[in-house]
């Protein structure tokens, strides 16, 4: 039978003492739209849970060899998976709602164009998944978002209430109708893999299957800063086991300081020894930083093989963004349109799932509320924009999908709506962007032979073809909603 009658457990607060005083952060489909349709499933639904980090780059992984194995080896790991508008709320906005930004309206992190005062956050995921799953919210939600408040359809809620702080033990802990401040010692990443294994505990095996979403704060920089800080690059806090592990760490990606930017509408001047320290210095932390996010994956892996429910659990390995740390001159940043800030992580092991799939098929943000809908048995709602990625796992390469989009604003603008900075798309081998700026020019890179962007082929009268295939495709998604975006 369906597991779903709701179940009473002990209170959260009582579980994560108990926790933290015993769990320590060091264990061991073809795209369709067939979900919109389809009625909900008789079968038992799986558990759900999701892990996303904060910033985290697609090369961050070479600090995470647990979570590679343990998901992504296990699983499938998306080779072509992007986050449409590169930044913390819309993001976070698009991964609970499955819509583009331009649908969802969180265009910055803050207001009046963005941040938690502009989401709209009664329809999610969350929400969504009330009917079948009990639903666990931790960690870092949308920027400015108060640690007492809890959206609706989370059955539990716990935020920490310095979110950027490493080392603030202060947490509220929501279930039922009342909440409770709580102080909950230690590194801050471990602290919120102790709070999944104890929510993993209390709610397996159980009745009804679980949703839940750990939203670490790493690699994002935080305090307390650390005395080797650059001025001008703020770092994450390192836990004091992993201080200097990757002391010797430097950007090799080939775009690093990039010799020629007379291809790029931005052109910054070279880097500056001072701004290489601080990169360099902000990588290194990033990836030790990193080594407590591979804990956690772990301690949340053990957790559920505990609780007999792994074999039962999807579990997602993502992030929000990424980051630039040089590439193309820049030295900082997000809403640029390049790979190292939209082309993130994306691993997930789960029922069904043969151990090593690698799917080369473009995918997004978009596209996981339909996917964990789906497997849940639920219908999609109309409003969202991706796809069911169960087919493209069963059968890697067999996309009929177009491409996705790709969309920022000026994010610093105070008009409402802000201006696009940009607005293009990506098909897995092609990556065209619109800087619609009539004086800017555009960029089209073939990211099968030049993967590091070095060369803009706009221009180039051999890419004519892809040119005009990939600026039509651009004018049918720049304002589309739900279906006519798949």
């Amino acid at each position: 039978m369906p597991r779903v009658v709701r179940r009473t457990t002990r209170s959260v607060v009582t579980g994560a003492l108990l926790t933290l005083g015993a769990v320590a952060a060091t264990s061991t489909g073809p795209t369709s739209a067939r979900a919109v349709e389809e009625a909900p499933s008789t079968q038992d639904p799986p558990n759900v849970v999701v892990v996303l980090v904060d910033d985290g780059r697609l090369d961050d992984l070479a600090a995470m060899p647990r979570t590679q194995a343990g998901i992504g080896d296990a699983g499938a790991t998306f080779s072509r998976f992007y986050a449409p508008f590169p930044l913390c709320c819309p993001a976070r906005a698009t991964l609970l709602t499955g819509q583009y930004a331009h649908n969802h309206g969180v265009l910055s992190n803050k207001a009046p164009t963005g941040g938690f005062s502009t989401f709209d956050d009664d329809p999610t995921l969350a929400t969504w998944l009330t009917p079948t799953h009990r639903t666990g919210f931790i960690g870092k939600y949308l920027n400015g978002n108060p640690p007492h408040y809890r959206p609706p359809g989370w059955d539990e809620w716990m935020a920490p209430r310095q979110v950027h702080s490493f080392t603030n033990p202060r947490w509220f802990l929501h279930q039922g109708v009342s909440g409770t401040n709580l102080d909950l010692p230690g590194y801050q990443t471990d602290t919120m893999a102790a709070l999944a294994a104890d929510f993993i505990a209390r709610n397996a095996p159980g009745s009804e299957p679980f949703f839940l979403l750990t939203a670490l704060v790493a690699p994002h920089d935080g305090l307390p800063r650390d005395p080797d800080d650059v001025v001008g690059f703020p770092s994450p806090y390192v836990k004091p086991d992993y201080r200097d592990r990757y002391a010797h760490a430097t950007n090799t990606d080939p775009s690093f300081d990039e010799a020629d930017v007379s291809d790029k509408p931005i052109r910054p001047p070279p880097l500056t020894p001072q701004q290489i320290l601080g990169i360099t210095e902000h990588l290194q932390q990033r990836l030790e930083a990193s080594l407590s996010v591979d804990d956690a994956v772990a301690t949340v892996l053990t957790a559920l093989a505990d609780s007999g429910e792994l074999d039962q659990t999807y579990v997602v390995f993502t992030s929000d963004n990424g980051l630039m740390l040089g590439e193309h001159r820049i030295p900082g940043g997000k809403t640029a349109p390049y790979e190292v800030a939209n082309h993130v992580p994306f691993l997930v092991r789960g029922p069904g799932i043969n151990p090593g799939t690698v799917v080369p098929d473009v995918a997004a943000q978009v596209d996981l509320v339909p996917t964990v809908l789906a497997a849940a048995g639920l219908p999609v709602p109309a409003s969202v924009d991706g796809i069911d990625l169960r087919p493209l796992i069963d059968a890697p390469g067999s996309s009929t999908r177009a491409g996705v989009l790709l969309e920022a604003t000026a994010v610093k603008s105070q008009t409402v709506p802000p201006p696009w900075l940009y607005q293009g798309v990506v098909d897995g081998r092609w990556k065209y962007v619109d800087r619609t700026k009539a004086t800017s020019p555009d960029e089209l890179y073939d990211l099968e032979t030049d993967p590091y962007e070095l060369t803009n082929v706009w221009s180039s009268p051999e890419t004519a073809e892809v040119r005009d295939r990939l600026a039509s495709l651009l004018a049918s998604y720049r304002t589309c909603a739900g279906s006519s975006c798949r």
